[in-house]
C-alpha cells in the first residue's frame, strides 16, 4: 500500500519527498477516521448535545438532536479525495516536503 500511494505521488510528478508527505497525510487522516469510529458513543452525543447552552454554542445547540444522524454519515470516501486532491494541487506549485 505504501509502495502504490507514494508512488502513485511520484507518477502524478511528486518529488519522492512529497510522496511520502502525502503517504503520511493519507495515512494520519485514515487512523483519524478509525479511531474516531471505534470511540464515538452516539448515546452520550445525544445527551451532550442536549444540554448545550445556546448563547455559548448557538451553532452546535442549532444542530442539537441531529448531530449523531449527521456525525453517522460515512464522509471518508469524500474526505479522503478531497485531501488527495489538495495534497497534489499543492504539490504541484511548491514543496509540500517540510
Amino acid at each position: 500500500m505504501v509502495e502504490g500511494v507514494v508512488g502513485g505521488a511520484i507518477e502524478h510528478g511528486c518529488t519522492p519527498e512529497q510522496g511520502v508527505h502525502i503517504f503520511r497525510s493519507i495515512w494520519y487522516y485514515t487512523v483519524g477516521e478509525i479511531l474516531v469510529r471505534a470511540h464515538s458513543k452516539q448515546p452520550a452525543a445525544d445527551t451532550f448535545f442536549s444540554r448545550l447552552d445556546t448563547t455559548r454554542t448557538p451553532h452546535l445547540a442549532g444542530i442539537g438532536n441531529r448531530w449523531p444522524d449527521l456525525a453517522a454519515r460515512d464522509t471518508y470516501p469524500d474526505g479522503l479525495r478531497a485531501l488527495v486532491d489538495g495534497l497534489l494541487s499543492r504539490a504541484a506549485g511548491s514543496d509540500i516536503s517540510g
